[in-house]
């Protein structure tokens, strides 16, 4: 157990128990914030938890009072201060998530009893040659082999930052990557749909529910992130713009519950403009929604107007749009894009009708141009017009496959 207690202005004592001691158990030592750390909170509470690691670290191998225990610290015993000093600091709660999955059902089986400082790089090199599907037995993919690969190198990278260890034995391994025969099956699955099958699946949509033909409509002209669209509550839609504001989206905490967070990053927050017949709908949808709304006995979504709800004002989990596209194009025999795949065919539908890159990457909200690029990299001439214009004449009432 350790804490930490503020002495004033920027000096703090760290003090952590010493197992080895019956009584008086604690140790402590005090530190003094770097000023230019000081400055902010964030970074503040940051620098003195990695401190407090350490300092735990030495009180518990007996290094504070100059002594050395035998028993040092294992795998497992790390993760906990991994946990508070790196990822609660750096990861979004999806991701902790993610990642404690990945480190229960892998690597505490395998390395959990270890003492950290004594796992070698060749013993890593060996387990993540040997790595499979743990139901068939097969190969894993790259990509699940790079999220094992990212984890092992978190807490790694963190113990030899916190001088837990003296060398990182990451070091040696070898990122994964993928064989040509990955990327040709890659490169050979549908990323999006051509302008053609984008008509076509904006009429089959009205044979959903309204709320969902709206938003896998919206995720179309728009390039939403799943989250944010269903984050979107009516205050967020300005029908004088002709735009919707994103800067929230629906995601997980670390314990797997569905929360609203902040976007994806500081770019991500802004107006999307749509075309003004989606908009007009969305503003006919509003009146079934306040008549849902009045007439429910029991309104769960309190002070929140989320637009695309699971019933009762409460907000979807994240997964649920996944699966009703899923079935919905299985359902009407269309070809299957993943629904993020909506996100890159709204690019490639504004590519394709003259956008220049640095219009795409505004509208996607991109961090970097270079995102951008790699994404959408066949050429065209300049833009024309405003990029939303090109949207206008996708209005499933005006094509020929309209019911």
């Amino acid at each position: 157990m350790a804490w930490i207690e503020h002495v004033g202005g920027n000096k703090y004592k760290l003090v952590a128990r010493d197992p080895s001691k019956v009584s008086k158990p604690k140790r402590s030592t005090r530190v003094e914030v770097p000023a230019d750390i000081a400055k902010s909170a964030r970074k503040t509470e940051q620098w003195l938890t990695l401190e407090l690691a350490k300092w735990a670290e030495a009180v518990e191998s007996g290094e504070a009072t100059g002594k050395t225990r035998s028993e040092k610290i294992s795998f497992k015993d790390f993760i906990p201060t991994w946990k508070k000093g790196y990822a609660k600091q750096n990861m979004g709660g999806k991701t902790i998530l993610n990642t404690m999955e990945i480190i229960d059902s892998r690597l505490i089986p395998e390395f959990g009893d270890s003492r950290i400082d004594q796992i070698t790089t060749l013993q890593l090199v060996t387990w993540f040659a040997g790595l499979t599907n743990k139901k068939t037995g097969a190969p894993l993919a790259t990509n699940t082999k790079l999220n094992i690969y990212k984890a092992t190198k978190s807490i790694f990278d963190a113990a030899a930052a916190w001088g837990v260890i003296k060398s990182n034995p990451m070091d040696g391994v070898q990122r994964p990557s993928q064989s040509k025969k990955e990327k040709k099956e890659i490169r050979s699955k549908k990323k999006v749909y051509t302008r053609q099958e984008v008509e076509k699946l904006l009429t089959a949509l009205y044979a959903l529910p309204t709320r969902w033909r709206l938003y896998f409509t919206g995720a179309i002209l728009g390039g939403f992130r799943r989250g944010e669209l269903l984050a979107v509550e009516w205050p967020d839609v300005d029908h004088e713009r002709s735009a919707i504001w994103i800067e929230k989206q629906i995601t997980l905490d670390e314990e797997g519950n569905k929360i609203e967070g902040e976007v994806k990053t500081e770019e991500s927050e802004g107006w999307v403009a749509m075309p003004k017949w989606y908009m007009d709908e969305l503003k006919a949808y509003r009146k079934e929604w306040a008549k849902e709304k009045l007439n429910c006995k029991k309104w769960l979504g309190g002070d929140k107007e989320y637009i695309f709800h699971a019933g009762k004002g409460v907000m979807y989990y994240p997964s649920t749009p996944t699966l009703t596209w899923s079935r919905f194009l299985e359902k009407n025999g269309l070809p299957h894009v993943k629904l993020h795949g909506l996100r890159h065919t709204a690019g490639m539908l504004l590519r394709e009708s003259g956008a220049d890159l640095k219009t795409i990457q505004e509208r996607l909200r991109h961090t970097k141009l270079d995102t951008t690029a790699n994404i959408y990299t066949h050429k065209s001439e300049t833009i024309n017009q405003a990029a939303v214009a090109h949207l206008e004449e996708l209005n499933p009432k005006w094509l020929k496959f309209a019911p």
